[in-house]
């Protein structure tokens, strides 16, 4: 086998360990006990509460693929190993605009680890392997398990802050008046818009666990230095199941990000004819002043 054939294959190989590892850290907070400088294997293995030697076998794998760099202590005229951050390593602090930690908490979820192994399924029957795993489908089961909950929210937060600056620049939102995000989960994207159209109104919609996730969610940006009290007041928290029915508001703008794409034709109509149902509502409620709502469908994987 040629040379580059063979890296390219030893890569794939490993992938899942390499996945294993990174859950791993990010399990440990490893990156956080990092963030003020290089630190000795001994010290890092102390705050961990992990085997000095176990943890440098795992943290020198990882720095070969530049996540960490291995570095030699020179105080006291020591040659102590000691890791510090690296780019990369520094996208699993757990308190950074571009984190992925909660990324990798997700795949090292036994929920994700049967639907991962149970891929086969997904391919021979053309359904979701998650409800085929676990028993419920992701959102269902998400709501019965607030721990797991909470870390789902986290990875699709981190997803959506990689990407608000790009949506709120490619469309028009000052167009609307109030705008619903239906699905919005800690509402990022929501809060995002809000700020770039100070006029405008925001209601988010969701499951019960994702609106509590919400609720902190507002109360951090709340504490936070930043002032975001004007955003917070003009932004309505609603909860609901978007299967059953989506509220008619005082909205004529309606957004659905990276959720249509989860389901197969027969569940996405049905979400879709719930978006439908409600802005006719909305519409007709308004018949001395005329509303034309748009719905803006939002697919980014």
């Amino acid at each position: 086998m040629e040379g580059s054939a063979f890296k390219i294959f030893d890569m794939l190989a490993t992938g899942q360990l390499t996945s294993k590892a990174i859950y791993i850290v990010a399990k440990l907070n490893i990156a956080d006990y990092l963030k003020d400088g290089p630190k000795d294997i001994e010290v890092l293995a102390k705050e961990t509460k992990t085997h000095p030697n176990s943890l440098y076998r795992l943290l020198r794998m990882l720095a070969s693929i530049g996540i960490f760099a291995e570095t030699k202590g020179v105080e006291e005229h020591t040659n102590q190993t000691r890791f510090e951050l690296t780019p990369m390593a520094s996208l699993l602090l757990s308190e950074t605009k571009d984190s992925v930690r909660n990324f990798a908490l997700l795949f090292g979820l036994e929920s994700f680890k049967k639907a991962i192994d149970d891929l086969l399924y997904s391919i021979e029957a053309s359904e979701g392997s998650f409800k085929h795993a676990n028993g419920s489908d992701i959102y269902e089961y998400m709501h019965q398990n607030q721990k797991d909950a909470q870390i789902f929210n986290g990875a699709m937060t981190s997803l959506t802050s990689s990407q608000v600056s790009s949506i709120s620049s490619m469309y028009d939102f000052s167009q609307f008046n109030s705008i619903m995000d239906i699905g919005g989960g800690q509402g990022t994207l929501l809060s995002a818009i809000l700020k770039n159209n100070p006029k405008l109104q925001g209601i988010l919609f969701d499951r019960p666990h994702a609106i509590q996730s919400a609720k902190l969610y507002h109360q951090r940006v709340a504490n936070s230095k930043d002032n975001n009290n004007d955003i917070l007041s003009r932004c309505k928290l609603i909860e609901g199941d978007f299967f059953k029915s989506i509220p008619a508001v005082d909205a004529d703008g309606y957004i659905i990000k990276n959720v249509i794409l989860n389901w197969d034709d027969e569940t996405a109509t049905v979400i879709l004819k719930n978006c439908l149902q409600a802005m006719k509502t909305a519409s007709s409620n308004h018949a001395k002043q005329k509303i034309d709502p748009r719905l803006l469908v939002i697919d980014t994987n």
